[in-house]
């Protein structure tokens, strides 16, 4: 289990689990789905990162997406939240559930 193409999940739903800011994050996130056994595909782009003092340090940066298949979501989380990684963690409607308000 590795990085692979968004194209060689052949057709299953992705979903987008993570976004590393930065180099160390982005290592380490690949280094926890690979230990874990969990494929991912990987896209660089903008992403905009908004903090409670507003636009002070928050803005638009450039990220490392991290798309797991649907169904491997849940065990990606953990791993990734077990490992400290949370700060950018993405979370969807069946998580607010999990995570609560």
């Amino acid at each position: 289990m590795a990085r692979l193409a968004v194209e060689d999940f052949s057709g299953t739903p992705l979903s987008l689990v993570y976004i590393a800011g930065n180099v160390p994050d982005a290592e380490q996130a690949e280094r926890v789905l690979t230990e874990q056994g969990i494929d991912y595909a990987l896209r660089l782009e903008p992403f905009r990162k908004d903090t409670l003092l507003g636009t002070i340090l928050g803005g638009t940066y450039m990220g490392l997406f991290f798309s797991v298949a649907k169904s491997e979501r849940w065990r990606s989380l953990e791993a990734l939240e077990a490992e400290g990684l949370t700060d950018t963690l993405i979370p969807d409607d069946e998580d607010m559930e999990r995570y609560g308000p």
